[in-house]
Formats: C-alpha cells, structure tokens, sequence
C-alpha cells in the first residue's frame, strides 16, 4: 500500500482488562502482508496483550490522511521483531491536509497566569498534544490545558510543556504532556477510540 512507509508514526490500540491502551510505535520494516512496529521502551508493562494471535486496532499517519484498520500480531514481542498482519480489507482512509485530522471538533483552552487562551488541535495523544495558536509561547513553557470533547465524551485537564515550534509554521506547536490524572487518560483514550475506530 502506497500510504504506509518505513519510519511512520503507528498508534495501536488494545484492551488490558476494562481498560483502553493506546501505544506510540513506527513503522520498522514494510512487507506486502505485514509490517514490524518499533515499540516504546515501556511495552513490557503490557506483554500479555500482545500474543501471537492477538487482534488490535492501528491508525497510521500518512501524508494524505489517517489510515485505519484492524490486524492481528503474528509474532511475540519478546521475539526480535514485532510484526502485525496487514488486513487490507478492513482499511479504511480519513484523508486531510494535516495529520491526524481531527479538525476543531475537541476545543483547547490554554491558560496562562489570568489570560485563557483558545487554540486548534491538530494532533491528540495521552503523551502530547499538537495545536494551532496565534499566541507566541516559548519552548519549556508549562502550560494548563483544558480540552473539551464533543458531545458527551467530556472534559480532559492536564499540564504539559512545550517542546517544539514548528520550524516553518510558527504558530504549530507541540506540547508534552506531563500531568494527568488516570481517569482523565482512560476518557482520552476511550474518545481516541472511538474516533478511530468510527474513521470513513
């Protein structure tokens, strides 16, 4: 498949008992029917999940737009590669100009001293958070965030720090986010979900 290259940014997620695990992997090496994930340092803490035979949920970043789709891991992580079967049948593609695109529909609230700040979100994880923001912030800054999330999914506080200033689009920033609360992340996690899993 065009859309998916060596050294992509994979988000895979699965189920630990009642609770929703979202991971932050790349794309190691691509074959035609399946593809090595390079896993975060921390993957141990969730091993049992991650069997021969066992089925999880990946989005991919491409160019062009967000691609889901369901696979089984085909071999263990304790064994020296990672890999995950492609089903190209269960594929789907959210196309946008900006990756992952989930466009104005969580709103960001920064706030800083008495001032609140609005901005754009373009990019969610429980580990940082990509956005848009006519405000000028300096890297290593703390900031308090507040998303809102549409409809009913509820509303997340955390504080992160920011780390990067795009080098081209100034006003693209990214966050780290260094204080959350458990709860907060298992309802970030599940609206990720969601929103993955319901991509066109």
């Amino acid at each position: 498949m065009d859309l998916l290259r060596e050294g992509q940014k994979v988000t895979i997620f699965f189920q630990k008992n009642d609770k929703m695990v979202e991971m932050s992997c790349e794309i190691g090496k691509l074959y035609d029917d399946r593809m090595d994930l390079v896993l975060p340092q921390y993957f141990m803490r969730y091993v049992e999940c991650l069997q021969v035979g066992a089925r999880l949920t990946a989005k991919v970043f491409s160019k062009i737009g967000t691609v889901d789709f369901n696979t089984v891991v085909i071999s263990s992580p304790l064994e020296d590669d990672f890999t995950v079967e492609l089903d190209y049948n269960a594929i789907k593609l959210t196309e946008g100009s900006e990756i992952p695109k989930i466009e104005a529909i969580e709103k960001l609230e920064i706030k800083r001293g008495d001032e609140h700040i609005t901005a754009k979100t373009l990019e969610i994880s429980t580990e940082y958070i990509k956005f848009n923001s006519n405000e000028k912030f300096d890297i290593g800054e703390n900031i308090d965030c507040t998303l809102k999330l549409p409809k009913t999914y509820g509303i997340i506080k955390f504080r992160a720090v920011v780390f990067e200033i795009d080098s081209v689009f100034s006003d693209e920033l990214t966050a780290k986010i260094s204080t959350m609360t458990e709860n907060d992340r298992q309802n970030l996690l599940y609206y990720m979900y969601v929103y993955t899993t319901n991509s066109d």
